[in-house]
């Protein structure tokens, strides 16, 4: 998984560590293994988002190392690298040593 962190203390579930549509798409991916674009529009039942933004959020997350992108024929393939329970684990434990380094083990 990259270096790249995100962490909000305000929200809930998955938002805490990711933003509300990759936490979305991780659920999905968990759920059913792997995504396309196509999938994931599908599996969201929205017609509010765009192929596109779809696209660029898949692509982002397989950058930061969440997801593995495959070629399929003409599109594009997205499996979670991790189990929905490691990724939590290991966010967890970047925000516990963050915190031991700034405020020393108590």
């Amino acid at each position: 998984m990259s270096n790249t962190f995100y962490f909000d203390p305000h929200a809930s579930g998955l938002e805490v560590f990711l933003g509300p549509t990759e936490a979305k798409l991780m659920e999905l991916a968990w759920k059913h293994g792997e995504l396309s674009v196509k999938k994931a529009l599908t599996f969201l039942g929205e017609n509010k988002r765009a192929y596109t933004t779809i696209m660029t959020v898949l692509a982002r997350l397989a950058e930061k190392g969440i997801m593995t992108r495959e070629k399929d024929g003409r599109n594009f393939v997205y499996r979670p690298t991790v189990t929905r329970e490691q990724f939590i684990k290991e966010r967890v434990e970047l925000v516990r040593g963050c915190l031991r380094r700034g405020f020393g083990a108590s």
